[in-house]
């Protein structure tokens, strides 16, 4: 009790505190940095791009740091190019034109069931805003959403679709669940009808219901499915794709099991285990045939929704003719990017060049820590080495939780950029929100990755309206300096301030882009 009273004293007397950007209600809890504070009558909303001083030959220069700046906007001026870039302690970047890579995707987060209740949970003024923040033309660029086939960990209760009807093969009875009608389906419609970009939808299954399964592992009781209902099974996947097509929702992508390796060692909550060689099976000769027959053969399939250190053993399915044709990419977790190079993402492309690799699950695996900066540079340098890795886009997984890390049946509290707080009706934009928009909101799907060699952890892009983005992070404890270097517009000078977040913004003389 004494330290819940402890925390609700410094959280109210440090609103507004700090030096926060503008427009951020900051409030600090302890934990390395601030959150921003958004409710019914106020939410920061990033600065747009000076349109016209960018055509004037001006750099937008988007800020955040551990101090408290949130996307703050500064202008800065190309100077000749060795004007700059011969000052002594300088870290100098270089923009390439000539080295071309992947194009994006875009990036995302998960309306799990939770997610969707805790929105509905709050206001209708606050809810709007907590969903305009991510998709809105005002919000941070999101154009992907991932959403769980049935329920998972992060719903109130443990369950999946056809739970209370065994044995009905030919799915007589399967219906959609009340978190879809009520709150995933609404949140969803919601989201397209703000984003003023198209919004993929991403469906991904956690388990089959429990009659369809046969334990694997006694000490575990972990489970796969019973090959008896591998036809039924892709059935389901149908009729999902189905109830949400009658909603107007039409979904981008596929993934046939969420984690199927983690499935094989655990049933902590509603998972399932796939071997590769059954996943194989079952993908050939009744997934994608059923997916084929019901009109549903655009979706992108994509293998593995599993870790990195798991991609070599999927990628191997790729030599199967059948699944060649049938799937589009490889789908990452990832939660052992520690201890996993990213070289293997590197390595999975040069094999499969016409296969894309597309991150769809990250979160902190702790309990929430409501502003802390290492959490928020983690989730940048991340986003930057996968897109250095030929990763064309990454998804987050649960848009927004509440303050414990839930709700969740399973007892799995994590992380989020986005916590809400619905006995007072707000909610806090912690520094992985921040760290996403400072790419989600400048690199819209269709640019493309250009090389950028230099000290300072970061990436390049040319977007469609022929721009130039380039995102670094800063991990310096004081303050240092950089330059840019662009052969066709000159050298950029940049403020890097102690434990920083950047995006900058300018546009080219000529379209460099001709040449894609």
């Amino acid at each position: 009790m004494l330290a819940a009273w402890l925390l609700l004293v410094i959280a109210v007397g440090s609103l507004s505190g700090g030096c926060a950007s503008p427009g951020c209600l900051a409030r600090d809890y302890g934990h390395g940095s601030v959150v921003c504070v958004c409710n019914a009558e106020h939410c920061d909303v990033p600065e747009p791009l000076p349109l016209g001083q960018l055509a004037a030959g001006a750099a937008a220069h988007y800020v955040s740091s551990k101090a408290g700046e949130r996307l703050a906007l500064g202008m800065a001026r190309f100077a000749p190019l060795p004007t700059l870039a011969t000052q002594e302690k300088v870290a100098t970047l270089r923009v390439n034109y000539d080295t071309r890579f992947q194009e994006v995707l875009g990036f995302g987060g998960a309306v799990t069931d939770s997610s969707a209740i805790l929105t509905h949970s709050l206001s209708s003024a606050t809810a709007d805003s907590l969903v305009r923040s991510y998709f809105g033309d005002e919000g941070i660029g999101y154009t992907f959403l991932r959403v769980p086939l049935g329920g998972c960990d992060f719903s109130t209760h443990k369950y999946q679709y056809l739970d209370d009807h065994p044995g009905d093969v030919h799915l007589k009875h399967f219906n959609l669940s009340a978190e879809d009608f009520e709150h995933k389906i609404p949140f969803i419609k919601r989201a397209v009808q703000v984003s003023p970009a198209p919004v993929k939808l991403l469906a991904a299954s956690w388990s089959a219901p429990e009659w369809m399964k046969f334990v694997v592992d006694p000490t575990t009781n972990a489970s796969s499915l019973k090959k008896e209902y591998y036809d039924a099974y892709a059935a389901y996947h149908v009729k999902f794709l189905e109830k949400y097509a009658a909603e107007g929702l039409d979904f981008w992508g596929i993934t046939p099991q969420n984690e199927p390796t983690g499935g094989l060692r655990s049933s902590r909550w509603n998972m399932m285990g796939w071997q590769p060689a059954e996943m194989r099976q079952f993908l050939a000769h009744s997934f994608c045939p059923a997916l084929r027959a019901a009109g549903f053969d655009h979706l992108k399939v994509m293998l593995g929704d599993d870790n990195t250190n798991r991609l070599s053993a999927w990628q191997k399915l790729y030599k199967d003719t059948v699944l060649d044709k049938c799937v589009s990419g490889m789908a990452v977790h990832w939660y052992t990017d520690d201890e996993t190079s990213h070289s293997v993402l590197e390595q999975v492309h040069q094999q499969h060049p016409d296969k894309f690799l597309l991150y769809t699950e990250a979160c902190i695996e702790d309990a929430v820590a409501l502003g802390s900066w290492e959490r928020g540079a983690r989730y940048i340098s991340n986003i930057i080495q996968v897109l250095r890795h030929w990763g064309v886009g990454w998804v987050d997984w649960n848009l927004v939780l509440d303050e414990r890390g839930g709700p969740n049946w399973a007892g799995n509290f994590v992380d989020a950029p986005v916590v809400a707080n619905a006995s007072a009706d707000e909610f806090y934009k912690q520094p992985m929100f921040y760290a996403l928009a400072h790419v989600s909101r400048f690199v819209p799907p269709g640019s493309v990755r250009v090389g950028l060699e230099g000290p300072l952890e970061g990436a390049a892009f040319l977007t469609p309206d022929r721009s130039t983005v380039i995102v670094l992070l800063g991990r310096a404890d004081g303050d240092t300096e950089a330059v840019i270097s662009d052969a066709e517009r000159g050298s950029l000078s940049l403020r890097v301030p102690a434990n920083s977040m950047h995006t900058v913004v300018y546009k080219q003389h000529v379209d460099v882009r001709s040449e894609l």
